[in-house]
């Protein structure tokens, strides 16, 4: 009778793993979308605090997004996955060669970008009086911004949809949400949402082999730190603080104009090359242990 009750209690509530991707999602954008409202009046009572009065008001949006994201996917993984929290893919034991590659790509592939441009005579730049409390603010958001993406998009949902399906096409399908998340931002145009799908699929690369989210969320970090607050592009629509101003010009098709990278055909290019090439290295890492 115990051995049945121990078996009842370990059953997910929802057997179909897809389908408990696809109620979390649903629960992901409903709350999202409800807490919007709250934002302003969040805005209002912080700028009360000297301390917080010259934050922008991105940067509260991602506070309560993180907030909602490690909540609801704590209470989905728990009560409807059975399985714990850190099972996502928190172990950095065995991994920290992918975390300094995903850091190392994520900086490497936003420079080659940037250098393109600037060989090119399309990009320009010049020393700021950066404020360092600032950059460091935008780092933490930064940080924030990457665990709490890479812990729903592949974390959560890539984690279930591999769950009986073609890894392959989960992350395909993952990707497309990641990218389809991303409409909203300003200036989100079709060249950003093919960019930001294939940053889907470098991103969640590693995790099909792995089931680990360092080398998502390091790639993460340091592609969206060095873009936006080192070589002073706007990040996924998105202003931040910078240590270097830009004089950008020419084609917004190579430039990304007001989203940044992500909405330049020269990512595109770039993403492209490094996927296949990322595939290769870790199917023949993995080859012999991949997970199930």
């Amino acid at each position: 009778m115990r051995q049945n009750e121990t078996i009842e209690s370990t059953r997910p509530p929802v057997k179909q793993s897809w389908l408990r991707a696809f109620l979390f999602l649903i629960t992901y954008v409903l709350l999202l979308i409800s807490s919007a409202s709250l934002i302003d009046d969040i805005v209002v009572l912080a700028k009360k605090t000297k301390a917080l009065e010259t934050l922008p008001h991105f940067y509260f949006s991602v506070i309560l997004n993180v907030i909602i994201s490690f909540v609801l996917v704590y209470l989905f993984r728990k009560w409807m996955d059975k399985r714990s929290f850190k099972s996502l893919g928190f172990d950095r034991r065995g991994f920290s060669k992918e975390s300094i590659l995903g850091f190392a790509t994520g900086s490497l592939l936003c420079c080659i970008i940037a250098i393109i441009l600037w060989a090119m005579q399309l990009l320009q730049w010049f020393s700021d009086d950066a404020v360092p409390h600032n950059i460091l603010t935008a780092f933490g958001i930064m940080i924030l911004v990457a665990f709490a993406e890479e812990l729903v998009f592949r974390g959560y949902l890539l984690n279930n949809l591999m769950q009986g399906n073609n890894k392959e096409v989960a992350l395909v399908v993952s990707a497309l949400i990641f990218a389809a998340a991303h409409s909203l931002n300003p200036q989100f145009n079709l060249t950003a949402f093919l960019n930001i799908f294939l940053a889907g699929l470098l991103l969640g690369m590693n995790y099909i082999f792995t089931k680990n989210l360092w080398f998502g969320i390091l790639f993460h970090v340091s592609w969206n730190f060095v873009q936006g607050v080192i070589l002073g592009f706007k990040v996924s629509g998105i202003e931040l603080p910078v240590l270097l101003q830009q004089n950008i010009r020419g084609s917004v098709l190579l430039t990304g104009g007001e989203f940044g990278l992500e909405a330049s055909w020269l990512t595109a290019v770039v993403f492209a090359i490094t996927i296949p090439v990322y595939y290769f290295l870790f199917q023949k890492k993995y080859q012999m242990q991949l997970p199930s």
